[in-house]
């Protein structure tokens, strides 16, 4: 007996019907006749008992694991009963803004499908955006092309939420991890915030934004990870640095490469909370908006992400040897703001304090010591922000809990600093609603007053589809229009 796919757009619940109707819609993880594919659907969650989820076109049932057809899952379980997907009506919101609904999926493999190459010595990447490209397809930028190798220590494990091996990890995170007295500031506290991020390499600042703020950016990352989900319900294609599957970027995820053409993305820009704190970093008002992201770990992203820099430049040619570009000063400050509270489990970033300025090689997963792995922001509030040197060494942890964990950013370059990342994605509308000091920090990444904005308002998780959409924009330009666009690119 056949079993067919259902689903609804607006909704990222999965469902799986009797096809006792023909009215079955194929969908990814299928095969060509409309069976499960083991490779890609091992498994379903159905949200609850069988009576509750009828209709007349099909008749709702949990599925089992097909443990016949993939041979590492040996045992058998009957996860209908254990439903991490939120119940409400027609939408993945729970009533205080979490996206709890999506993640755990075992028929993804640790690593991805992907076929990835051995890990590197070392994570360093001092070629930064002119990386070359990896010969196999794996979703991540450039400057994070040293990061492909993937986590090598849950190689054996099963993406489920109840497998020993994630279990054993989530007791560890909930005693050991967090970086010890992790100090949040005040907005008011400007020069002790300063202080900090010079120090360390980053600064956490509580109270940013106030509850209506924060509501209007959680609802707008919220859509942009459904809309990542259509295309990607099991999470497997991946994002981020080094394209981790369970993992998206917002940056990275949109076919513009940023977020600005998004009114909520835009309004983090100048808050009165941290404009001043910005301009006591940079010594000057005079700091510049290059661009705007983020990053998701979902539910069961069970790697860790390998420490790395963000390095958006190439080293400095000094014929001499003896400056690089950790002894300047901050050329780039990442503001990320977390949509949930950061815990111990759901995947915060970690951070390693001071190491903006070392000159060490960063270790990869296979030689980085356990106090790195545990040097997490957290605890750490909803509405807070993490302002981050991209210099310093960084990297996400796994999210092992049952809440998507996403940080919307807006990154800043130093009055000194350009960078050839710097692009036009924000739609003249936006500038438009901007504060003065918004709108002139803004002016290299507006665009024309009527021009396309190449890529906005498409997100897919693959870089495929990110560029037929362009294509198809480019294919309704003029000659004229595209060459000043690739011109001023």
């Amino acid at each position: 007996m056949s079993i067919k796919f259902r689903s609804y757009r607006s909704r990222t619940e999965i469902c799986y019907a009797l096809p006792n109707h023909r009215s079955g819609k194929k969908a990814r993880g299928m095969t060509a006749n409309g069976h499960i594919s083991a490779e890609r659907l091992a498994f379903a969650i159905c949200q609850e008992a069988v009576t509750r989820h009828s209709s007349a076109s099909s008749t709702y049932f949990p599925v089992m694991l097909l443990s016949n057809e993939i041979d590492r899952f040996k045992h058998v379980q009957d996860y209908s009963s254990k439903s991490i997907w939120n119940s409400n009506d027609g939408g993945v919101m729970a009533g205080d803004g979490r996206l709890s609904n999506a993640g755990w999926n075992a028929s993804v493999p640790p690593n991805g499908l992907a076929n990835r190459p051995r890990g590197a010595t070392t994570n360093d990447n001092p070629d930064g955006l002119a990386s070359a490209a990896a010969d196999i397809e794996i979703e991540t930028t450039p400057e994070h092309m040293n990061l492909v190798a993937g986590d090598p220590s849950c190689a054996n494990w099963i993406r489920a939420y109840d497998d020993p091996n994630v279990v054993a990890l989530r007791e560890r995170l909930r005693q050991e991890n967090g970086i010890k007295g992790l100090e949040l500031v005040a907005p008011d506290e400007v020069k002790r915030a300063a202080a900090l991020l010079h120090r360390d390499g980053f600064v956490v600042v509580r109270d940013v934004l106030d509850p209506a703020q924060l509501e209007r950016i959680q609802k707008a990352s919220n859509k942009a990870v459904e809309e990542l989900m259509a295309d990607d319900p099991d999470c497997a294609a991946g994002g981020g640095a080094g394209g981790l599957p369970h993992r998206y970027s917002f940056g990275g995820g949109s076919a513009s490469r940023h977020m600005l053409h998004v009114k909520e993305w835009c309004e983090l820009i100048d808050l009165e909370t941290t404009t001043p704190i910005l301009t006591e970093i940079f010594g000057s008002s005079n700091y510049v908006v290059g661009g705007s992201g983020g990053d998701i770990a979902m539910p069961g992203a069970i790697e860790y992400q390998g420490l790395h820099s963000d390095n958006m430049w190439s080293e400095l040619p000094d014929p001499f040897g003896h400056i690089n570009m950790r002894d300047l000063p901050v050329p780039v400050l990442t503001i990320n703001f977390p949509m949930i509270d950061l815990t111990t489990e759901n995947g915060p970033i970690r951070q390693i304090p001071g190491s903006q300025r070392w000159r060490a090689p960063i270790p990869s997963l296979a030689d980085e010591p356990d106090w790195m792995k545990l040097s997490t922001v957290c605890p750490a509030p909803a509405g807070c922000a993490v302002f981050r040197d991209i210099r310093a060494w960084h990297g996400g942890t796994p999210n092992l809990s049952k809440d998507v964990r996403a940080m919307p950013n807006v990154e800043y370059y130093a009055p000194w600093f350009r960078s050839e990342g710097i692009m036009r994605c924000m739609p003249y509308e936006r500038w438009q609603e901007l504060s003065p000091h918004g709108q002139r920090i803004s002016r290299y990444v507006v665009c024309d007053k009527g021009e396309t904005v190449i890529g906005a308002g498409y997100m897919h998780p693959k870089a495929k589809m990110r560029e037929k959409f362009k294509e198809k924009q480019f294919s309704e330009m003029s000659p004229e229009a595209i060459q000043e666009y690739l011109h001023r690119l």
